[in-house]
């Protein structure tokens, strides 16, 4: 018999996908803590570097006592932080030293499951970061493939990659993300199966956006398949730009064949037809989540927060695959230059772009380098004239290599850069702790967590949280 789990992506995901990651304070957070810790879930998504980046500018949080606290609310369930295994808050590129560090301190502050997520793929990266991960204890480490559409991203490409991520003892899930919702049921019937026989024996979970409203649909689709773990969030921060909702995936259950538990009273839930035929998930409690469901709609009513709705569908999103974050970002911009009506002609250009520097994913950090490259080509009115930084490092290989390699004329011209020779001749060194602390004149004078805050902020960011005191445990 086959079994679904759930993870829950409510405090992270949904909260980034549909409030910006501002929604959800530690107060906010406890206030649902032990109905989350009861509802039944494999895991549930706390945080990762950028929200841990925007609390502190944000909230005036730490991020480090917010890790703690929920850590002691939320105990019997596996809390999760999520890293490029590259990057810390910024999209400066980090030593291992520090790498290591945080991996030390969220382990210390309860964190059991580590996602890795490197849209460039690359496979040492993966076991670098999954060797640290486990070096501290951490329960689950969990491989993040990110799906695109391209010429180059075929099945046969994901299942190779799967199989040498999962060649690593120290990885144990491989999670297939569909970050921009392009997946169609007609793709997963090929893709999942190919991942399934290149995982092996290891665990196959999946995350997929609703951007274009075919999430939920694919997500039964891959429950069919076989998939072991299910990634979705609570209404109402499910949806639109989020992760199917739990609700929902829970409701069609039933009709696909999975029971809630092997009891007779389950049973009768289920058609007559598939009596003696279920499968089952593993048991989520829907009074638990009728409570946080509750809760997150209380804060839609008094902050004025939008809920998630089933996204219309759009057939140029699969040309363009800008994430919806990064859209409502770019709609924004133009408008504030009064050049909104830019905004076709800025798409269409992602869209040559991407391919011109080798079919990147559309996942951070590459979307913003794709997005920022193709609005200056459209607003200069010459192509490449302005060729912004994080290009020319993405080109020297900085986040990684190209899928394939860059167009020739393309990269002519970000060499010739007056940057670009200082950027690739640059040494990437790998300074200790003890090196870095001596570098920025702080020595053993602060904590390890405010170092690692310090190091990736700006001293007047740190110091502003401080200054604000303890974190606000209660909500309204």
């Amino acid at each position: 018999m086959g079994e679904v789990k759930f993870v829950d992506t409510t405090f992270r995901d949904g909260n980034q996908s549909l409030w910006g990651a501002t929604g959800l304070t530690t107060g906010n957070i406890l206030s649902i803590a032990s109905d989350m810790d009861n509802a039944g879930f494999k895991a549930i998504e706390l945080t990762s570097s950028i929200h841990m980046g925007i609390g502190v500018r944000y909230h005036k949080e730490n991020p480090w006592e917010k890790m703690r606290l929920i850590a002691q609310a939320i105990k019997k369930t596996p809390l999760i932080f999520g890293t490029t295994g590259r990057r810390f808050i910024g999209f400066k590129r980090m030593p291992d030293s520090i790498m290591s560090l945080v991996m030390e301190r969220v382990a210390a502050n309860g964190i059991r499951r580590v996602w890795i997520l490197d849209a460039a793929h690359e496979v040492n990266l993966f076991h670098r970061t999954a060797r640290l991960a486990k070096s501290v204890r951490i329960e689950d480490v969990v491989a993040v493939l990110c799906f695109s559409i391209s010429p180059v991203h075929t099945d046969e490409y994901y299942a190779q990659k799967a199989k040498e991520i999962a060649r690593c003892a120290d990885i144990d899930t491989l999670c297939l993300e569909d970050q921009g919702g392009l997946l169609t049921p007609e793709r997963v019937r090929t893709l999942i199966p190919a991942l399934k026989e290149a995982v092996g024996g290891k665990t196959l979970e999946i995350h997929f956006h609703c951007n274009t409203g075919l999430g939920p649909i694919c997500y039964l689709e891959a429950i069919r398949l076989g998939v072991d773990v299910v990634q979705t969030a609570v209404s109402p921060l499910a949806q639109g730009t989020s992760l199917p909702s739990v609700e929902s995936v829970l409701n069609n259950l039933p009709y696909l064949g999975y029971g809630a538990n092997m009891d007779q009273g389950s049973l009768k839930t289920l058609p007559s037809w598939l009596w003696g035929k279920e499968k089952y998930w593993g048991h989520l409690d829907r009074q638990s989540l009728g409570v946080v469901s509750a809760h997150l709609q209380r804060v839609c009513d008094i902050e004025g927060r939008p809920q998630g709705q089933p996204a219309e569908h759009e057939a140029y999103y699969y040309i363009h695959q800008v994430p919806g974050g990064m859209m409502s970002t770019l709609i924004r911009q133009l408008s504030e230059m009064n050049k909104e009506h830019l905004l076709p002609n800025v798409l269409e250009e992602v869209a040559r772009v991407r391919q011109e520097l080798g079919y990147p994913v559309m996942a951070t950090p590459f979307s913003q380098f794709v997005g920022t490259q193709a609005t200056m080509n459209v607003l200069s009115g010459e192509r490449y004239k302005v060729i912004p930084t994080g290009i020319i490092e993405y080109a020297c290989e900085w986040f990684g290599p190209p899928t394939v390699p860059i167009d020739p004329n393309v990269y002519d011209k970000v060499v010739n850069q007056p940057m670009a020779k200082e950027i690739f001749e640059q040494e990437f060194l790998q300074p200790s702790i003890a090196e870095l602390r001596r570098e920025m004149g702080h020595g053993p004078s602060i904590s390890d967590e405010e170092f690692l805050l310090r190091y990736t902020m700006t001293d007047t960011e740190v110091d502003n949280m401080l200054a604000a005191g303890p974190i606000n445990i209660t909500y309204p």
